[in-house]
């Protein structure tokens, strides 16, 4: 495929497609140095290519260069500021450089514009939790689990929980984690059973 589009490119050098493909090849079969290449003779012909940029944000970011990254899905967002992927992606950028308070206010506005969309309550609920905001964290991920019960979410708010002092939401939490467990990883598995006996010692029996 690379082979192909370098021959179509050569041919036709300012075709913004074949580059566009040549880059996204490059991409999927592990080259990053090459599609970041790609892609920015992409944008130096469109800077508003929105499949430039958004490949070069996750060329940068898979390879922890967090803020030229977010330097690529700001400049993505200016062209489509509501496109609800890249606002995610926004979001989890912010969130993973320990800009927990500009990722919530990105997941804030998800909300408010996908209040379906259980994920982004989740993800605003974990951020709250490492800011230490327990409270706000905990209404959040009751929500996320509202809306769509997973796993995950049992077992973020079993841990937000447990932090803020509340033990039998927090074993309660666990044990719904514990029921609906499958595909999940033996490590997390195994912690929600050691923090459940412990909570369980604590409490007196199982929690109710």
């Amino acid at each position: 495929a690379i082979a192909t589009l370098e021959r179509g490119i050569a041919r036709l050098p300012g075709s913004e497609d074949l580059l566009v493909r040549l880059g996204h090849t490059y991409l999927v079969t592990g080259k990053a140095r090459e599609a970041l290449e790609t892609m920015d003779k992409v944008l130096a012909s469109n800077p508003a290519s929105l499949d430039a940029l958004v490949a070069s944000a996750g060329v940068l970011d898979a390879t922890g260069r967090k803020d030229e990254a977010r330097g690529f899905l700001e400049r993505a967002l200016a062209v489509e500021p509501e496109n609800r992927p890249l606002r995610t992606s926004y979001a989890a950028n912010l969130a993973s450089s320990g800009r927990l308070r500009e990722a919530i206010a990105v997941y804030e506005g998800l909300i408010r514009d996908f209040p379906a969309e259980q994920a982004f309550y989740q993800f605003a609920g974990i951020a709250h939790s490492y800011l230490g905001e327990l409270d706000r964290a905990i209404a959040r991920l009751r929500q996320a689990v509202a809306i769509r019960p997973t796993a995950v979410g049992y077992f973020n708010l079993a841990l937000a929980c447990e932090k803020s002092g509340d033990l039998r939401e927090a074993a309660n939490n666990f044990r719904l984690y514990l029921e609906n467990s499958q595909g999940e990883s033996e490590a997390n598995i195994r912690k929600a059973r050691a923090e459940l006996e412990s909570l369980e010692k604590k409490l007196g029996g199982p929690a109710s």
